[in-house]
């Protein structure tokens, strides 16, 4: 097999593990499309509040809660023809617990928490929207 083909491959299996076999489709050779709704316990959500804190990445879903996150739970995409560049966040009901820090993250403002069902709600409609992105690795200085 020649070079070319085995990164096609890997690129492939990397896409099945994290939006699931089937989930996804390519739409050019750089950008894909893919199902936010995997299941009604597991969603994948694009979002810019994730943040590292003490070399853990958490998602942040209130002035001063997060969501501990594991590293394959995190992809970095950008989307086709826009300049948004964010994160895949794969969220799993089962494993959504939220934790309490002291002080608020300073450059957040929620009204209120966000719970599993309301970024489920965000993730429905991420879904109509339909946009193709890439996965390609950029810097996090981006955001």
């Amino acid at each position: 097999m020649a070079l070319k083909e085995v990164i096609k491959k890997m690129k492939e299996n990397n896409k099945n593990f994290f939006f699931g076999e089937g989930n996804w489709r390519e739409v050019s050779n750089k950008y894909f499309k893919f199902k936010r709704i995997l299941s009604d316990d597991e969603i994948i959500i694009i979002t810019n509040n994730v943040r590292e804190v003490k070399e853990s990445l958490v998602l942040v879903v209130d002035n001063n809660k997060v969501i501990y996150l594991k590293d394959w739970q995190v992809e970095p995409v950008k989307a086709y023809n826009e300049n948004i560049y964010a994160y895949a966040v794969k969220l799993n009901k089962k494993y959504f617990k939220t934790y309490a820090f002291k002080n608020e993250f300073k450059d957040f403002c929620f009204k209120e928490e966000d719970t599993f069902d309301t970024l489920k709600e965000v993730a429905e409609i991420q879904e109509k929207e339909d946009i193709a992105f890439s996965w390609d690795k950029w810097s996090v200085e981006k955001l």
